[in-house]
C-alpha cells in the first residue's frame, strides 16, 4: 500500500519537488514522543484494529475519538493500544470529533497526526510524513497520482474541492491523511460538524504563511460505504468558503 516517496515543500502553490527541505530525520523514540496519532472512529470494528497496531508498530502514540460507536470500535482500539477519547451523547461528525481532541492535547505534543479509521490510509506511511518533517507545517497526503483507484464521483468531488482550495497550496485537499506541526496549527480550531474539517484547514493554510508538503500515497479503498451525505456536505463546504472568503 506504500507509494513513491516524492515529496514538496512550499510556501504558496503547489509542489511535488523535493527542493526546499533540508535537515535530517530524526528517528529516535524520543523525538517520536512528541507526536500523536488522533483516528476519528465511528462504528469501524472492521478496521481500527489494525490501523491503530500499524500506527503502534511506527513507534507512535494514538488516541482514537469514539463518536458514539455502537460496534465495538472502542474496544478494539484500546486493545490495539489506544487511548480511546469517548465523546457524551449522541453522533457528533468528524470535525467535531476532531475539534474536541485539539481542545484537549497534552502539553508534550509537538506534531499532530491525521488519519481515518476506514482503513484507507496505510499506517506504514507515517515514517515517509515523519521524515518530511523538518521545513514543513502541513503535511497532507496526495491521492491524485493514484487517482484511477478512486471512485469516480469521489474523484471529480475531490478535484473540484480541491481546485477551489488552490490557494492553499495543498493539492488532494480533502485527504485525511495529513501531518501537523502543533506551533503553526496555533488556537485554532474548525467550526463545523462533519466533513468541513479538511477544507477548513485548507482555508486556514491559504491565509496565514505556511509551508505545505504534499505526500504522494495510495488511494485504497475497499467495500465501505461513503458517509457523505451530498446535499449536507456540499452546503457545509460552500458555508466554509463564504466564511473565509478573502
Amino acid at each position: 500500500m506504500s507509494s513513491p516517496s516524492s515529496i514538496g515543500s512550499i510556501a504558496s502553490g503547489p509542489s511535488d519537488s523535493p527542493e526546499g527541505l533540508s535537515g535530517g530525520p530524526t528517528h529516535s523514540a524520543g523525538a517520536k514522543s512528541t507526536a500523536r496519532v488522533f483516528i476519528p472512529a465511528r462504528n469501524e470494528a472492521a478496521f481500527i484494529g489494525a490501523v491503530v497496531a500499524g500506527c503502534r508498530s511506527a513507534g507512535f502514540s494514538v488516541t482514537v475519538i469514539d463518536d458514539a460507536s455502537s460496534d465495538t470500535s472502542a474496544l478494539l482500539a484500546r486493545q490495539a493500544g489506544a487511548e480511546v477519547l469517548p465523546l457524551d451523547g449522541s453522533h457528533h461528525g468528524k470535525t467535531a470529533a476532531l475539534r474536541h481532541a485539539l481542545s484537549n492535547l497534552p502539553q508534550t505534543i509537538e506534531w499532530i497526526f491525521l488519519l481515518d479509521g476506514d482503513g484507507q490510509h496505510d499506517p506504514a506511511d507515517l515514517e515517509r510524513f515523519w521524515d518530511a518533517r523538518s521545513n514543513a507545517d502541513l503535511i497532507v497526503g496526495n491521492r491524485f497520482s493514484d487517482a484511477a483507484r478512486m471512485p469516480l464521483l469521489r474523484r471529480w468531488t475531490n478535484r473540484v474541492m480541491s481546485a477551489l482550495l488552490r490557494r492553499s497550496g495543498i493539492l488532494d485537499s480533502q485527504c485525511g491523511f495529513r501531518l501537523v506541526r502543533r506551533a503553526w496549527l496555533g488556537s485554532w480550531h474548525p467550526a463545523g460538524h462533519h466533513f468541513e474539517f479538511e477544507s477548513e484547514m485548507a482555508l486556514y493554510a491559504a491565509a496565514r504563511p505556511t509551508r505545505v508538503v504534499n505526500l504522494p500515497i495510495a488511494a485504497t479503498y475497499a467495500l465501505e460505504k461513503s458517509r457523505i451525505v451530498p446535499l449536507r456536505d456540499a452546503l457545509n463546504f460552500l458555508r466554509c468558503l463564504f466564511r473565509h472568503r478573502p
